[in-house]
């Protein structure tokens, strides 16, 4: 495993890193798998602090490298501060146009319907595609792929399909702010609708799995290749 999964984890929030899949020869195994499409962008943190006379409140976007792009996009931040639902947290996300304009306008909406005992009894979310008449522009979204604090707490070791259950009770979903769509196997009645979209490939994650700030997951991979079996 690489050094860098044994390194303390930062105390100050604001110097954590995403997470990302360890690379190997061989793709691992992975048990109990959820998939969800892989986005194109700016994979980012993003540190909010609710504000004592309402939104937006205190807002950060850290990229992977460690660069502030708070001021990337003042509008889209504006709408991300209105969609927390907290009084602080820390979402692992990708800055991307994917998420409004993707292929031929297509756009992801997910409509969750995963329970609060779901982490016992998983079901499968269902995934609609919407098309849309293609924006002339490219407009910048953020959409929400993991939490990894709220409200002070950190959730490193709650598992990922739990943590995903809370992130979906924490955004308030709009046009430009989104949780990804994820689903559990088989993913081939969605192959159709996350091409359609544009997607390029599909990240697989296992549904139990913990999160370090700035390591390596063995138990991630990515499909860069999505096949829809007739």
């Amino acid at each position: 495993m690489p050094s860098r999964n044994t390194e303390p984890i930062p105390r100050d929030p604001l110097d954590w890193r995403p997470q990302v899949p360890l690379l190997t020869r061989r793709a691992p195994t992975i048990s109990d798998p959820i998939v969800e499409p892989l986005w194109s962008g700016t994979r980012t943190l993003l540190h909010f602090e609710a504000g004592s006379d309402g939104p937006p409140g205190r807002m950060a976007l850290v990229d992977s490298d460690g660069h502030d792009v708070t001021d990337r996009d003042p509008e889209l931040l504006g709408e991300i501060g209105r969609s927390i639902l907290a009084l602080d947290a820390v979402v692992d996300g990708v800055l991307t146009v994917q998420a409004t304009r993707s292929g031929e306008g297509a756009a992801i909406i997910h409509q969750a319907t995963i329970g609060r005992g779901s982490i016992f009894m998983p079901r499968d979310a269902g995934i609609d595609v919407e098309r849309k008449d293609a924006h002339p522009d490219q407009v910048l979204a953020f959409v929400a792929l993991d939490l990894l604090q709220i409200d002070g707490q950190p959730l490193f070791d709650v598992p990922l399909l739990e943590r995903k259950r809370i992130l979906e009770s924490l955004v308030q979903q709009g046009e430009r702010v989104r949780v990804a769509p994820y689903t559990r196997p088989p993913v081939d009645p969605w192959v159709a609708s996350w091409k359609g979209a544009g997607f390029k490939g599909a990240m697989l994650k296992s549904a139990n799995g913990r999160y370090r700030p700035g390591g390596y997951a063995p138990d991630w991979t990515t499909v860069t290749r999505l096949q829809h079996k007739r």
